[in-house]
């Protein structure tokens, strides 16, 4: 797993130097002829999340953007009259390209009428092939995703990855392809804010503090929390702390208070991803609280150091657009998860941390890859 998070910033490089030529052209041929006048993301687990994350830097320019899980989309959303028309732009995101929400995602839109983009890293998947067009984000070596380390008569057939470890590259990949497609929209795209994240992913990688805090951290109750574009990168680190078998939980940041706050105990860790504006603001109110009244642990993620005491604070040396910041603030996510499962004594190499793995795995494939897909829209 370390080895694929620190892959990233040459994954998330080679995306911006050859692919966003392509991807400008694609997204603005397709906007132009269809008249897109609204476009909605949809995928499950890490793809949901990017899709989260995403909402906003598409919303910028102006159409109407939605992040919907594909269920919700697939089941109810699509038979909302006049929500899904040929003016819509659906984004189905799928990794393996395989999942069956997904792939009926793109059969309940394509009855409407609507186009469909979709992003995998599989270009022989199953959602590649139905959707009108396709983007690969390249985060995987092809052969490898035929193929699994699991040896289970059921669970071998659970393929479509390029390592069985809780995902981070190709969420960082995914991530990276959305964020060009939204820069596409913009009438002058301007690469300047993503051209920097490689390099500021490899500082953070590097960043010491980040194994030292999880270390710390490592028997607590684990939250993340988030509001805006970031949010989406808090419910990507509840779902690496349930890959290794442990337990996490993500709130946006005013809900937290509301709701998480009642499970927060002395010694909790609550990562805040706060960049500078609105986020910061609202943290600022909330973390001196926590460290006096409930002896709880925030751990702030920011660009600028919080002028506030009583937390911990994890630098994150991208000063960009919030809606562009996404990136490096769920590289931490992922690392703080895989430092606290190395420290509980969890294989970070393989999926639960090895923890019945073959047993989880053999559940997955019946409940998710067998799933009956719904094409009778």
């Amino acid at each position: 797993m370390l080895q694929e998070i620190e892959e990233q910033p040459k994954v998330l490089k080679q995306l911006i130097v050859e692919d966003k030529e392509k991807i400008y052209e694609t997204v603005t041929k397709i906007i132009a002829k269809n008249n897109i006048n609204k476009i909605v993301l949809t995928g499950s687990g890490d793809s949901y999340c990017a899709a989260l994350t995403n909402e906003y830097a598409f919303a910028e320019s102006g159409i109407s953007t939605f992040a919907l899980y594909p269920m919700e989309f697939s089941r109810y959303k699509y038979r909302i009259p006049n929500f899904i028309d040929e003016q819509t732009l659906l984004i189905p995101i799928s990794v393996s390209g395989r999942t069956p929400r997904v792939v009926e995602a793109v059969y309940a839109a394509k009855s409407k009428g609507a186009h469909v983009l979709a992003i995998t890293n599989n270009p022989d998947s199953p959602v590649a092939e139905l959707s009108n067009e396709f983007l690969y984000a390249k985060s995987s070596d092809m052969q490898s995703l035929k193929t699994t380390s699991y040896e289970g008569e059921t669970s071998s057939k659970y393929v479509g990855y390029e390592h069985d470890v809780p995902q981070t590259k190709s969420y960082s990949a995914v991530q990276m392809t959305l964020q060009l497609m939204a820069m596409s929209l913009q009438k002058d795209p301007d690469y300047s804010e993503l051209e920097q994240i490689p390099t500021v992913v490899k500082k953070i990688i590097n960043n010491t503090e980040i194994k030292s805090l999880a270390i710390e951290h490592a028997s607590s109750r684990q939250i993340y929390s988030a509001s805006g574009p970031n949010y989406g990168n808090a419910v990507f680190g509840e779902f690496k702390m349930y890959e290794f078998s442990l337990t996490g939980f993500s709130k946006e940041i005013e809900e937290y208070c509301h709701t998480a706050y009642f499970v927060t105990e002395e010694g909790t860790s609550i990562m805040f991803i706060a960049p500078e504006g609105e986020s910061i603001k609202r943290v600022a109110e909330i973390s001196p609280v926590l460290k006096n009244t409930t002896k709880a642990d925030p751990i702030v993620l920011s660009n600028e150091e919080p002028n506030f005491d009583l937390h911990s604070w994890i630098d994150i040396p991208f000063n960009g657009k919030e809606e562009y910041s996404i990136i490096p603030y769920g590289v931490v996510a992922s690392l703080y998860a895989y430092w606290i499962a190395k420290e509980n004594g969890l294989n970070v190499n393989t999926f639960r941390g090895g923890l019945d793995q073959e047993k989880y795995v053999e559940g997955s494939y019946h409940i998710i890859r067998k799933s009956k897909i719904k094409k009778d829209f």
